[in-house]
């Protein structure tokens, strides 16, 4: 029955958590610069907002991903192992930098969520720029934590991996 698990163990491993903290890299890097030269430009925040709004989103759903790695090893049997400790820790690091995603998705949405409502309901004429702005900044700094991920989550495996060789 454990060899069931063996594709589950791989997708929450840190090489394929690296993985994913880099491909969704790239398209926050990307929307941060887009959506920095179009409040630059002042030009319609239709499509900003989207932008920023999906890039939330998408922080939001890793986020949780992330804060829940030991409730999922747990779930489906890939827990106990030899390296518990390590994985404990591992789950630990995951919960810590998830919990920050969500919460910088959350309130990244929350300043565009603003800007899409009826003026009648929050009025945010001449604020549109100042809201997006929040946004991306909180987006940048969701960013910049994830690439920190990315680097602690090798650095985790360069750990394990020098730790092999001096046991033998």
């Amino acid at each position: 029955m454990k060899f069931l698990f063996v594709p589950l163990r791989f997708l929450i491993s840190p090489v394929f958590i690296a993985a994913v903290d880099v491909m969704i890299l790239f398209p926050m890097v990307l929307s941060i610069i887009d959506i920095v030269q179009s409040v630059n430009r002042h030009s319609d925040t239709h499509e900003p907002v989207t932008i920023a709004s999906t890039i939330a989103l998408i922080m939001i759903g890793w986020g949780v991903a992330l804060e829940e790695r030991a409730v999922i090893r747990r779930r489906f049997g890939v827990s106990g192992g030899p390296d518990e400790e390590r994985q404990v820790r591992i789950d630990e690091m995951c919960h810590e930098y998830g919990v920050a995603q969500l919460v910088l998705g959350l309130f990244a949405e929350i300043a565009v969520a603003m800007i899409s409502l009826p003026d009648r309901i929050v009025n945010t004429v001449g604020y549109e720029h100042a809201l997006l702005t929040v946004s991306v900044i909180l987006i940048s700094i969701g960013a910049a934590i994830q690439l920190r991920h990315v680097f602690v989550l090798i650095a985790t495996l360069w750990r394990r991996k020098t730790d092999r060789e001096e046991i033998v």
